[in-house]
């Protein structure tokens, strides 16, 4: 078998791979070596698998699926994405000029995956990396009052989605958010998530309280786990560029309670400082690191360990994602 090794030799992640099999050859071999890339991940937080060929939304998902079976759907993410194959979607749907920044997928949510699958099946002309951070580097990172402040509290974030049989407002309804029309369904999950929540005249109301660091379960390591930062209602964010979300709506001081939108503040329901997310912004950006896509790549996130984002870009880009 053969070793992952860094992708530059000053940097922990990502851990590259290599090979020229084909996307068959790349399943069985993921199928049989699935202890050997969880023990690359709990090294480094991110692998790269290069030289497989994959070119289909259908190869895409074989590949995600040897390593990790139990793909999932994205219910209860806000991110703008098509779905494109079973259990497989776009990366995201965000402006070609907008930078999505660092976070760990569907942190805010009722559930957080432990594995994110990117690939590549055209790569731009220009930018469109997906950057990726060590969530523990940026744990250690922190000035240690902000990073005891989150860590005592953790985070709440709030949510008032707009009802798709109605006027539409910011980012996505609530049916899109849980893919469902059914108010019962959307019910179960926000119950079994541990989220409260309220009908409104406008749609739903939820609040999902959650660690803004985790302890990483194989290593023991702390990890900043959370998106406080693109969420507080008085900071821009790449949320705004979406229809119904204009800059002029930042800022406004009951969006994700009254108003339809995001907040977050801290778990004991106090805010949060924007000096501080700032400071979180400031550190995460001096920890990432980006590299050039190839069509035909694979990236395996350990979503606890490391976070992603997505630089602007020009030109064609086709990523795909996958979840478990």
């Amino acid at each position: 078998m053969t070793e992952a090794q860094p992708l530059y030799s000053d940097k922990s992640l990502p851990l590259l791979m290599t090979a020229g099999n084909g996307v068959g050859d790349l399943c069985a071999w993921a199928a049989d070596n699935r202890p050997a890339i969880a023990a690359w991940l709990n090294r480094s937080g991110v692998v790269l698998l290069r030289g497989f060929g994959i070119t289909t939304a259908a190869g895409f998902r074989s590949a995600c699926a040897a390593i990790s079976p139990e793909l999932r759907n994205y219910v209860g993410g806000d991110s703008p994405r098509q779905n494109v194959d079973d259990q497989v979607y776009t990366s995201t749907e965000y402006p070609a000029g907008s930078e999505v920044l660092l976070h760990n997928e569907l942190s805010y949510a009722g559930w957080s995956p432990g594995r994110v699958f990117f690939g590549c099946m055209v790569a731009p002309e220009t930018g469109g990396q997906t950057h990726v951070a060590d969530g523990r580097r940026i744990c250690t990172r922190l000035d240690r009052e902000v990073r005891e402040r989150f860590s005592a509290r953790g985070v709440t974030y709030l949510q008032h989605l707009w009802d798709g049989d109605g006027e539409p407002g910011p980012g996505k309804s609530w049916q899109e958010t849980f893919e469902t029309s059914d108010r019962g369904a959307a019910e179960a999950y926000l119950r079994a998530s541990n989220m409260s929540f309220e009908w409104t005249d406008l749609g739903i109301r939820t609040a999902a309280t959650h660690p803004a660091i985790l302890e990483h379960p194989a290593t023991g390591e702390a990890c900043w786990h959370n998106q406080a930062d693109q969420w507080h209602r008085d900071i821009a964010s790449v949320k705004d560029t979406v229809p119904g979300s204009p800059d002029a709506e930042k800022g406004t001081s009951t969006a994700g309670t009254e108003s339809l939108g995001n907040h977050v503040t801290f778990g004991d329901d106090s805010e949060i400082e924007v000096a501080d997310l700032m400071h979180v912004r400031e550190v995460s950006a001096a920890c990432e690191v980006l590299f050039d896509w190839q069509p035909g790549d694979l990236m395996v996130i350990d979503n606890i360990m490391a976070m992603h984002g997505r630089k602007p870009f020009t030109g064609a880009r086709r990523v795909l994602v996958a979840m478990a």
